[in-house]
């Protein structure tokens, strides 16, 4: 097959045409996005035909796979994908090698030639990791998910994973009633692309509907002094799991289109579980595995249904007492880790420990869900990881890891795809690609002619924000957190807040954090130079540059807080305090000048309370150190007006 003679000469001419036998959906589609693309690269638009009479692009496809072959024979070039979907993946293989690239959803880079010469070459790939998966986790990119399907499959992602909520504010979750809305749309898209479709999120407390308490409390959780209706559910309650097994049972009745559920726990750190004499001596992860084996009793039998079990903060650890069900499908969720270095470097060693334990409690081989997309954890301006990314995934297929998936989720639309999206698909099917290859590649889509400028530009954005990326989850504790009912006391803190930071490892950050903003110059003047060459063209990247510019806000935004921090452990001057707290509240109005100018209305008030937190941090340094006992009332009364502002526009 790969050594045959090639009696045809490869430059398509009108006389050729496409091959195609099958009637899979999938594979007409392949034959269709090759003579589109064909046809916009300069080449004639070719027939579809069931057999060729002169030279062809000969498409065919075994029984099921996505390893795929391309190669040159006496009648022209044939693609052969081991199933539909690689038949696909072959078709898009064939078009990159001629030029193609979608950077992004919407955006694609077609040269025109005006010779179209086929590639004489053979090929044969398959993907590392079986399943690698797009996370769609807010209604704003639900509303833009037509454009991420056909850019997840152009990538060859193969999995569209539909976050849900039904509870208000929906900040990290797509509102359930809202995929209802566009599933008739969305579901042949996903379907004819071959794609694996997974649905739900934190819906375990939903299988047990919190009216239910006044007449029986005996079902809910025991908080260590008496019951409560707040989280999850009492795992020794048999009437408790009868109820999750039947209400888990209509859920997968409304949604007969997913592959495989999520109804996990409580998003909570801690504290969600059940402390009753029967369940106290049960760890979170094992009171976790009763309530999913449970829900994995419901599955309809004999389709292949599936249900994950997350491991996520407190069940990061796998359970050691209970046996799992052997429908369920270990979801790991490091939300914790550091983002500075990949998931096997040293200050990840904890988690990924966590991992290769829990990879060996089920019988399904782990999947990770990822968070290189989550505009919530990185603050609005998830950063360039093409370093970690790489580590990532090639530590996670060491581990036996079979699927992959990013989460997309964000307190307001982005103004263009991040750089990360396409760095995980390309990665997803091979962790051992070079990430900066892969970085240059981009560039050379979105800038052809300053493409070293902008992947400069994003490498350095990379090296500025290691030092606030850094962190130790072995070190991390939850009772270490600032906390309280008072915001402006105990401002709300995530994983990017270093509020509570020992004084030593406050100043070495901040040192850290002072010596990277070289790097933030040395990006934007790259980005001046792409603006300068590109010219005209460069105004396809002002929304790009926009939110390039946005991370290194906040990174200017999150020194001037350290700086403040280290500071007022240092019991600085008041003078001193003063002109920093100005410093870091300067900062703060940038950012929320871009928001004014960059976030959409509909997307303000999501925005605003997960900017809140800012604020809050700033007045607790004033609360603390400089104000008055009348001012720091005043400042109590304004930070409970806002609040009480926003909330209603949130609950819309």
């Amino acid at each position: 097959f790969y050594g045959a003679d090639t009696t045809v000469e490869l430059t398509l001419t009108p006389a050729w045409g496409i091959e195609l036998a099958s009637a899979d959906r999938t594979a007409r589609l392949a034959a269709e996005e090759l003579r589109a693309h064909l046809a916009a690269l300069g080449g004639p638009e070719l027939p579809i035909v069931s057999a060729a009479e002169g030279p062809r692009i000969a498409l065919h496809h075994g029984p099921a796979g996505e390893g795929f072959v391309r190669a040159a024979d006496a009648d022209g070039l044939v693609l052969k994908g081991e199933g539909p979907r690689g038949l696909l993946y072959a078709v898009y293989e064939l078009l990159e090698a001629l030029g193609c690239r979608w950077p992004a959803p919407g955006e694609q880079q077609i040269p025109r030639r005006a010779r179209l010469q086929l590639p004489a070459a053979g090929v044969a790939d398959r993907p590392a990791l079986a399943r690698r998966g797009l996370i769609i986790g807010h209604d704003h990119y639900l509303a833009e998910a037509e454009g991420w399907i056909v850019w997840a499959a152009r990538n060859r992602l193969n999995t569209i994973f539909i976050h849900t909520t039904i509870h208000a504010p929906a900040l990290g979750a797509c509102r359930l009633s809202s995929w209802r809305a566009h599933r008739r749309t969305l579901l042949p898209l996903i379907r004819q692309r071959g794609m694996a479709l997974e649905l739900g999120g934190h819906h375990l407390r939903d299988m047990l509907p919190r009216r239910l308490f006044g007449v029986a409390p005996a079902l809910f959780r025991h908080d260590g002094q008496r019951r409560v209706p707040d989280h999850n559910l009492c795992v020794s309650s048999p009437q408790a799991l009868a109820w999750v097994r039947r209400t888990a049972a209509d859920f997968f009745k409304a949604y007969p289109e997913a592959e495989l559920y999520h109804l996990w726990p409580d998003d909570l750190r801690a504290g969600g579980w059940c402390h009753c004499p029967q369940c106290a001596a049960r760890s979170p992860a094992d009171q976790a595995l009763i309530a999913m084996n449970a829900l994995a009793e419901a599955l309809p039998q004999g389709r292949g249904k599936r249900l994950a079990y997350l491991a996520y903060h407190d069940t990061e650890a796998p359970p050691t007492h209970v046996p799992p069900h052997q429908a369920l499908v270990p979801l790991f969720a490091p939300r914790l880790r550091s983002y500075a270095e990949g998931i096997d470097g040293p200050a990840n060693a904890s988690v990924l420990a966590h991992l290769t334990r829990c990879a060996r409690v089920f019988a399904a081989p782990p999947a990770v869900f990822e968070y290189y997309l989550d505009g919530i954890l990185f603050k609005s301006a998830p950063p360039p990881l093409p370093t970690t990314l790489a580590a990532d995934l090639r530590a996670y297929a060491a581990a036996g890891v079979q699927a992959a998936h990013a989460l997309l989720t964000g307190d307001r639309p982005f103004l263009h795809a991040p750089v990360n999206a396409y760095l995980f698909a390309r990665l997803a099917w091979a962790p051992c690609g070079d990430p900066q290859a892969m970085l240059a590649d981009y560039a050379a889509a979105r800038a052809p002619h300053a493409a070293p400028a902008l992947a400069l530009a994003y490498t350095e954005l990379e090296t500025a924000w290691r030092p606030a990326l850094a962190r130790d989850p072995a070190a991390d504790s939850d009772a270490g957190r600032v906390r309280g009912r008072d915001p402006v006391a105990s401002p709300p803190t995530d994983v990017l807040d270093t509020i509570a930071e020992p004084r030593r490892a406050a100043e070495l950050r901040l040192e850290a954090m002072a010596s990277a903003e070289g790097a933030i110059a040395r990006g934007r003047a790259a980005w001046d130079v792409v603006v300068a060459v590109e010219g005209r063209d460069g105004a396809a990247l002002a929304g790009e540059r926009a939110e390039w510019e946005h991370g290194a806000a906040l990174l200017r935004y999150l020194r001037l807080r350290q700086q403040l921090y280290v500071l007022v452990e240092r019991t600085a001057p008041t003078e001193r305090l003063v002109e920093a707290l100005a410093e870091a509240q300067s900062a703060l109005d940038t950012l929320t000048a871009w928001s004014a100018r960059h976030v959409p209305k509909a997307a303000h008030a999501g925005h605003q309370l997960l900017r809140a937190p800012f604020q809050l941090q700033l007045d607790h340094i004033a609360d603390r150190a400089l104000l008055s006992p009348l001012a720091r009332l005043g400042l109590r009364a304004r930070r409970a007006g806002d609040l009480a502002k926003l909330l209603p526009r949130l609950m819309r």
